[in-house]
């Protein structure tokens, strides 16, 4: 089976614009280094999108790409990929899932170290919420998403944003670490779930539907990508540890979910 990339290549302009994608049709192998004798960080799949940091090197008799692959130094062989122009907006999507904007899209800051990788498949997701405004636009979840962010990287002092995914009430989902990488987001569980932080506060009210929408597609598509194991278990944060989070509404509304587990 010969394993292929999507890569996106985003430079930000004064208008939120990029000028170049790099796009191709089948799964890849993106390595630590260029060419087939480095390990193998992950398997990006047909239509997701990573930011091309502009190197290239030739080996085994391919030409490699320089990639941020969900905030970790990659190279991946680009023979295959179709490069095109794309806005910085560029979401990483396939079929059965929700519309995702890569890090690149929202414009996230490097982490200080590269990500650790997680060893297994997931088998636990852990609901939480940003205890903050909500947004309902695509640039004032932005907004958010960077300022939690930088909360999470110059208040903790962490190498990231913890979260693995951001979910907004504008229906957007937004990468953080991502589907492989090592969260920050659940103590104690961090090697063993994904964390999805929906943006607002939901002790008193409910997220809208095109969050909710959101929230169930995006675990509906880790799971169908093998990202997710078929059998996992839904929680909230507060299963897991001494916090109000995910909001008491949001909380009493997931125990009604396929999946939920106390």
């Amino acid at each position: 089976m010969i394993f292929i990339s999507v890569l996106v290549t985003c430079f930000i302009t004064n208008d939120a614009y990029a000028a170049q994608c790099g796009c191709a049709t089948d799964p890849l192998h993106v390595r630590s280094g260029a060419g087939t004798t480095h390990r193998i960080l992950g398997t990006v799949p047909a239509g997701e999108c990573h930011t091309d940091k502009g190197g290239r090197q030739t080996a085994n008799g391919y030409t490699w790409a320089n990639i941020d692959y969900n905030g970790q130094d990659a190279w991946a062989a680009i023979n295959w990929l179709n490069f095109k122009a794309c806005q910085t907006n560029q979401a990483s999507t396939s079929i059965g899932c929700p519309n995702i904007v890569s890090r690149a899209g929202w414009g996230a800051r490097s982490p200080t170290i590269p990500h650790s990788l997680l060893t297994h498949t997931p088998n636990h997701v852990y609901i939480h919420h940003g205890a903050s405004g909500g947004c309902h636009t695509q640039s004032a979840c932005i907004s958010k998403v960077k300022a939690y962010q930088n909360y999470h990287m110059d208040g903790h002092h962490w190498s990231d944003i913890g979260y693995s995914f951001v979910v907004g009430e504008d229906g957007n989902v937004y990468e953080a670490r991502g589907w492989d990488a090592v969260g920050a987001h659940t103590l104690h569980h961090n090697y063993d779930g994904l964390g999805i932080c929906v943006i607002g506060n939901f002790m008193e009210h409910v997220p809208n539907d095109a969050a909710l929408n959101a929230i169930k597609s995006l675990i509906q598509c880790g799971v169908n990508k093998g990202k997710i194991t078929a059998n996992y278990i839904l929680k909230g944060h507060r299963d897991v540890g001494q916090t109000a989070c995910p909001g008491q509404k949001l909380y009493d509304l997931i125990q009604t979910w396929p999946h939920y587990h106390h």
